[in-house]
This record gives C-alpha cells, structure tokens and sequence, in this order.
C-alpha cells in the first residue's frame, strides 16, 4: 500500500471531519445515547450483541469474546468490569507496539498481578506485529535506514512549495499505527489460539462455526475514531466498543479508576503525536515523558528529526515534512531547556540504542544501510 499525501487525504476526508466535528459539538447537550448518533444510525457500527445475533444467524454459534487490552484507561476499566463478573472474555489481548512508555508496561504487570490474586483464569496474552516484533520502533527505524516506503503514524505535515519555498501546514498523516500494531495483531493472536484449540495449525482454515467479538477500549466521546465494526482481514471477526454502547466518557473511566485506586496513566507510545502540552493537555503529555523517562524522550527527539531528514532528501514518495510536536516545530526546539540538560546525560545510551537498530535493520531487512 503505497502512503498517501495528507493534504489530498484531508482534502477527500473533509466533509466527513465537518460533520464529525458539529456532532461532537453538540452530543454532550444531552444525556449521552449513542443510539442517536449518525456512526450508529448509520449502520458504522452495532451493539455487542447484535454482532453475537448476526454471526449466529451466519451459523457462527461457537463465539470467543475478546478484549483487546491496551494498559490504560479505558481498556483497563473494562478488564476490571470483566473481573467483576459484569463483561464476558475468553481471552484478554496486549499487543506491544514497542514504543510504549516503560510506565504501561508496568501497568500492564499491575493488571496481570491483580488477576492472579483475584484468581481470575482468562487466557492473558501478549503479543506483537508479525513481521516487525519491534513495533513502531522497527518500523521507523526501517522507514529511516532502508528504502521501505510505507509510513504508519499520524504525523503532523507542512507543505513545501518547490517554487516559492514557502513552507504552510498541511494537516496529518493517517492513523495507521493503532490498527497495525495493536488492533491486526490482537486478531492473529486470538485466531492462532483457538485454531491451536481446535488442533489446527495457523496457516489452516477457520471452522465454519467459529466467530469473534473483539473489544475495543474506544470511549463515547472517540465515537468518531469508530470506523467499522467488521474486520477487513477476517469475515468471522467482529469489533465491538462496549465503552460506547455504555455512553461512558474517557472522564469517566478515569474516575472509576481513581475511586478504586488503580493506576490511571493513559496508554499510548512515547513518541505519540497525539501528546499534549499547555492549554491541549488531555492527560497525554510530553512533560510526563520527560520526567518519567528521559531518554524515551531523547529517542522522539532522534526520529524527529530524522524522519525530515530522511524526507527532505528526496527518496521517499512522502511529499509532505513531517513532525511529531503538533506545533510543526522540532520537538528538541520546543522543549529546548528539557532537551539541553538532557542530552549529554543521556548521550552514550542513546547513541548504543541507535547502533543496535542499525545492526538488527541489517541483518533482518538484508537492505544496505543509508548514508
């Protein structure tokens, strides 16, 4: 799949993001119903179980209910849900993306601690990106030191006009990374298993009487993240977003998390564009990077700025230049006082990760690495 220029893609997707953006304005009016919303009327998505009804009527009465298991809030309020008898699961699902925060991982060994000391016996598995068990890490380091072309992470663009030099804004790359290293992954995990179960080995069909309901942790107010509630890859799979149908907040889960005294850190990868500062705080931000873990932010700052440098020489079919801040400013620029005292403590760690990529890019990928 070739990448597709963010300004044509905002261009095609405009109308959309307006309606989107006037719903989202006004579903908070009232108590929340996502019955009445247009992704729902519309037949983007259905409930748990009318998705259960639909596979029966498909002759899929063997149906394993999954949830895809993220490490923080909102996936982590529907695992204590299940581990208070009020959710089903067959199986509780963490695909490591590789570039979360150590403080994830440590949440994720919080949860499967409290599971065991409540006894709980739900299969708990971890998985990864089949090709790429270094995640988002091996991806752009890949991106950035071979001639792979695809580009999975929704960053923010500007646009270069050759002729003038003028450089403007040019909104986002698409939001791949989450369906590729997380959600497609989750998938494969979950088929492999009950194949195995029914003596099958991966690569073998699925019986004709097996479905799957995959949970996703989306909130009511990411109703617009929701795209569909069948998977492209698999005809017997389903996603569902039990949050939603509960017309439960972001808000809200942190609150049931705190009231109990759960951990509360939000889940997403430490070089995530969609970290926040300032007056765009929502409870994902740099500054939580570069205090808990500085040389996770001393990386972001690395790919940063290699990616333009990677861009602005021409061998990428990326028009646009890309950034990780949504500033469209460096992001050792914006946080220049953090990044300079920083930089020199962190400087011979940084420097050995950055030649064990090189290494593992070279032998995997058998590419020649770029100047």
């Amino acid at each position: 799949m070739n990448t597709k220029d963010p300004v044509q893609v905002i261009t095609r997707q405009k109308k959309n993001q307006m309606s989107d953006q006037v719903e989202q304005m006004t579903m908070f009016d009232e108590a929340p119903d996502f019955r009445l919303t247009s992704r729902y009327r519309s037949g983007v998505f259905r409930t748990r179980a009318e998705l259960a009804e639909g596979l029966r009527q498909e002759g899929r009465d063997e149906i394993y209910h999954v949830l895809s298991f993220g490490g923080g809030t909102q996936s982590s309020h529907l695992l204590e849900q299940h581990f208070r008898g009020e959710i089903h699961y067959d199986y509780i699902v963490f695909s490591d993306t590789g570039a979360e925060p150590e403080f994830i991982h440590e949440q994720v060994k919080w949860w499967q601690r409290r599971q065991q000391e409540i006894g709980n016996k739900t299969p708990f598995i971890i998985t990864r990106h089949s090709n790429m068990s270094g995640g988002l890490e091996e991806m752009l380091m890949r991106w950035i030191l071979t001639d792979y072309q695809r580009f999975q992470m929704p960053v923010y663009c500007s646009s270069l006009d050759r002729k003038t030099g003028e450089i403007k804004p040019a909104g986002m790359m698409p939001r791949q990374c989450t369906v590729d290293f997380k959600i497609i992954p989750v998938k494969q995990a979950v088929r492999r298993a009950v194949l195995q179960k029914h003596g099958l080995k991966s690569n073998q069909k699925m019986p004709a009487n097996v479905g799957f309901i995959i949970d996703i942790g989306f909130s009511y107010d990411e109703i617009r993240r929701i795209n569909t509630d069948q998977s492209p890859q698999f005809q017997y799979i389903r996603l569902a977003y039990p949050l939603v149908e509960e017309n439960l907040t972001t808000a809200d889960s942190i609150h049931f998390l705190e009231v109990n005294q759960f951990p509360t850190r939000r889940s997403r990868c430490y070089l995530c564009p969609f970290n926040c500062d300032g007056d765009r705080d929502i409870g994902m931000d740099w500054d939580e990077i570069i205090e808990a873990e500085p040389l996770s932010f001393l990386k972001a700052c690395w790919f940063d700025a290699e990616l333009r440098r990677v861009q602005l020489g021409g061998t990428k079919i990326m028009n646009s230049i890309p950034y990780l801040h949504y500033s469209r400013r460096p992001l050792a620029e914006v946080y220049s006082i953090e990044y300079e005292r920083l930089k020199d403590t962190y400087a011979s760690k940084l420097k050995e990760w950055v030649n064990k990529w090189q290494e593992v890019i070279e032998e995997k990928w058998m590419k020649e690495i770029a100047a």
